[in-house]
């Protein structure tokens, strides 16, 4: 689909029918967003796919009850992550892409790069973390839009350990975003956009 279209045509959505979406295409929608820019490459996304019946009724303790319904109705439940062991995860990216990474790279991931973010404060690696959740989850919108399905994306539940607790997730991953999706006849509404003149410059 044409980018502009995509866009234009991708709106929050609430209710879904039910309908459940096959996990495959759940892993193909997370392996297209997955193609997102990181800072330093450092890909700290981590989705948890809600299948179980269980988990997804337990999801519900931390989630505001507004948002109860459209999880209940979501063909599918993703729970977006943030990995904040980022040594871990540049040395695992070595260890993993070892094959394919030249030594010049090979060296960053396994040395500087984990240097680097052994001297981040706590609030710098935060925002760090939180920008690379926004690109991810904007391509992991359009990339739901994309395969036929609708979406929303949720912030209004316990952003806290409370969420790894329930769904037997390592602590060190910090929960970002809930994104339930399926299919609906209702495709959401355009909303207002600001225009080009107040949020541009050119000097």
């Amino acid at each position: 689909m044409d980018y502009v279209k995509l866009n234009k045509s991708r709106h929050a959505v609430k209710f879904f029918d039910g309908t459940k979406i096959p996990t495959v295409d759940v892993k193909q929608i997370i392996s297209a967003a997955s193609l997102a820019p990181s800072a330093h490459n450092i890909q700290s996304w981590h989705f948890v796919i809600v299948e179980s019946a269980e988990k997804r009724e337990a999801l519900l303790q931390v989630v505001k009850p507004g948002n109860h319904e459209q999880i209940k109705q979501a063909g599918a439940v993703i729970v977006l992550f943030s990995d904040t062991d980022l040594v871990e995860r540049s040395r695992e990216i070595a260890r993993l892409g070892a094959g394919e990474l030249d030594d010049e790279q090979l060296l960053r991931f396994n040395s500087q790069y984990p240097q680097m973010y052994e001297g981040f404060e706590e609030l710098y690696e935060s925002n760090y973390l939180s920008i690379n959740t926004g690109i991810v989850a904007m391509n992991l919108a359009l990339a739901i839009k994309n395969y036929g399905y609708e979406s929303n994306m949720l912030l209004g539940f316990d952003r806290t350990s409370a969420v790894n607790e329930l769904l037997e997730v390592e602590r060190r991953y910090r929960p970002e975003l809930i994104v339930p999706l399926g299919r609906t006849e209702n495709k959401g509404k355009p909303s207002y956009r600001l225009p080009q003149s107040r949020i541009m410059e050119i000097r």
